[in-house]
């Protein structure tokens, strides 16, 4: 037995971490002590079921851990990944998880905060997950990132093989792009429509020239619960920040909403909303969310998250060109052909960053992290059904851990279950939600 599955439940009594909000529940591990775990995602399921997802550190041995000490050696950082990939699922409204299950095949994730992997529950209770992966282009002989799909049926207890939904291609611009990958198909997202289709969507380098700044969206669809996929598609041509994650919504009518971030003239990179038909569609007109011009001569990282309820769409990005730099919310009460003024999420902050959204009964409910007077921690706080603050900035955590990285998912009881990375474990609670 891995070690990984030596804890059916994990309590509390393991590093426990003080939560400041009366709205919060009690914290509960679900990482095991021996991982070095980050970047959660959690999904809620259609009987109330709750899976979380994160990474952990792989084996230091394996060929990409070697790549990348050899980068971090003579760079001082590294864009190369090793990681592994597990779930755990409660059916007891979050107060115990299942033991982690490992869903990839060997070290061969590609995770970081910044290009985490996704987890959705379809309609009927399968338990979706997307990820980048490190592959070898056979014929080039060179390393490349792809994006993999696997899916469970019963519950998170067992997974599928995984299988590649990106293209293989023929491009090599292992001289340009950072980490030497010769094409790179990751920064993605994967969300699950009202209809039960699965949209996998990513950034892609196949129509990427050396003198390049930006890649392409690609997506791939299934429309019978994961069981297959179509070809993967462009849904945005260009123009798009190469390593800024994108997100996905979808509204009542199963259409997709696009988070991404674009780059225009003199390294303008703004935050935009486009929307397709849900028919297979590219998506139309990339919509600026507004703020001041953010120019930055280099990827930023950062991605625009959202959330769509009828004609409202919320938003949530880092905007590194405000005062102070931090997470901006905006809001379209048009299906998103325009965004009200953005307001920041936290003004007091030094700096706030990586926000996660979720709808509520009354709005939507942010939470981010940010550094005000110690180490970087997790907050959050309401909007009301405009987009409009309904409630004051609340701390999640305090001490002297580190917190950061919160993911939300709506809960059937009304509450918001969050998840969030302390030090090298995570954790889960959930959020009374209403302002």
């Amino acid at each position: 037995m891995s070690p990984a599955r030596k804890f059916a439940v994990v309590s509390l009594a393991i590093l426990a971490a003080p939560v400041l909000a009366a709205a919060a529940a009690a914290p509960v591990i679900v990482s095991t002590p021996d991982q070095r775990a980050l970047a959660p995602d959690v999904a809620v399921g259609p009987d109330g079921e709750i899976a979380m997802l994160w990474l952990a550190k792989g084996d230091p041995n394996s060929a990409a851990a070697q790549a990348a000490e050899a980068e971090r050696a003579k760079t001082g950082h590294s864009h190369q990944s090793s990681m592994n990939l597990y779930v755990a699922v409660s059916k007891d409204g979050g107060a115990t998880f299942s033991a982690p299950v490992h869903v990839n095949h060997g070290d061969d994730v590609w995770g970081f905060a910044v290009s985490r992997p996704r987890i959705a529950y379809g309609p009927t209770g399968t338990l979706h997950v997307a990820y980048p992966a490190n592959e070898q282009q056979a014929k080039l002989g060179k390393a490349i990132l792809m994006t993999h799909y696997t899916r469970s049926t019963d519950g998170g207890q067992t997974f599928e093989a995984p299988r590649r939904v990106s293209t293989v291609t023929d491009s090599d611009l292992s001289g340009v792009i950072h980490g030497g990958f010769a094409s790179v198909a990751a920064f993605g997202t994967m969300g699950v429509a009202p209809d039960g289709s699965v949209y996998i969507a990513w950034i892609d380098t196949r129509n990427m020239k050396a003198d390049s700044a930006t890649g392409s969206v690609y997506a791939a669809v299934s429309r019978d619960d994961g069981r297959t996929f179509a070809t993967d598609r462009m849904m945005v041509a260009d123009g798009v920040c190469p390593c800024c994650q994108l997100s996905i919504a979808f509204d009542a009518q199963s259409r997709p909403y696009l988070g991404s971030r674009s780059v225009t003239g003199d390294n303008l990179r703004s935050s935009t909303v486009a929307q397709a038909d849900g028919r297979g569609g590219e998506f139309g007109a990339r919509v600026p969310t507004g703020g001041a011009p953010w120019h930055l001569n280099g990827c930023p990282l950062k991605p625009t998250v959202l959330a769509v309820r009828g004609s409202t769409v919320y938003t949530a990005a880092h905007n590194g060109a405000e005062t102070p730099p931090g997470v901006m919310i905006a809001t379209s009460h048009d299906g998103g052909a325009s965004f009200d003024k953005p307001a920041p999420v936290q003004p007091g902050a030094l700096v706030s960053d990586a926000p996660a959204l979720a709808l509520t009964a009354h709005g939507a409910l942010i939470a981010w992290h940010a550094k005000v007077d110690g180490p970087r921690r997790v907050y959050y706080r309401a909007l009301d059904a405009r987009g409009v603050y309904a409630g004051p900035v609340s701390a999640l955590t305090e001490g002297d851990a580190t917190s950061q990285n919160p993911a939300l998912a709506t809960r059937k009881d009304g509450r918001v279950q969050i998840a969030w990375q302390q030090d090298d474990r995570i954790y889960t609670t959930a959020i009374a939600a209403a302002p």
